[in-house]
């Protein structure tokens, strides 16, 4: 079963809306997710393809999942690293390793131009924690903190 890993075009917008009201509803955020910000996202990252990609998993011309990555440099690592902000399979999908797939092509497409992935999990999706830390994802020493403005 071959992925193909496709940007987002415009006419995906229905399917990627979906799916992403799907995985927020799965994984409640700590602020609600509305139309307005996934149009936002779209519209950044369409005009500025140098800040991050949406990236659709097509299997035989199937939407079967997406993520949404960021690029930012940091200091500390000496390059680019790659913030895996959302991604997200169908769940008649899982288990069938789309998510290692995408993980793969992370690592081949952007080799030369990243020095790290890097992705956060809810405490309570123990599964997806597991499944990251058997991808060789780790626990950073640094605790992250947010203010919102």
């Amino acid at each position: 079963m071959k992925v193909n890993f496709e940007l987002y075009k415009s006419e995906d917008y229905s399917e990627l809306k979906n799916m992403i009201l799907g995985l927020y509803s799965e994984d409640p955020p700590s602020v609600p997710m509305a139309e307005e910000k996934i149009l936002e996202t779209i519209k950044e990252l369409t005009n500025h393809q140098d800040k991050g990609q949406i990236i659709l998993f097509r299997i035989n011309n199937e939407t079967v999942g997406y993520g949404i990555i960021i690029f930012f440099w940091s200091n500390e690592y000496g390059g680019n690293i790659i913030y895996i902000d959302e991604l997200f399979v169908k769940e008649e999908w899982r288990s069938k390793k789309i998510g290692t797939s995408f993980f793969n092509y992370l690592l081949e497409n952007f080799k030369d131009k990243a020095t790290a992935l890097k992705l956060e999990v809810t405490p309570r999706n123990v599964r997806a924690r597991k499944y990251y830390e058997h991808m060789g994802f780790k626990e950073t020493r640094n605790i992250h903190l947010l203010k919102t403005i």
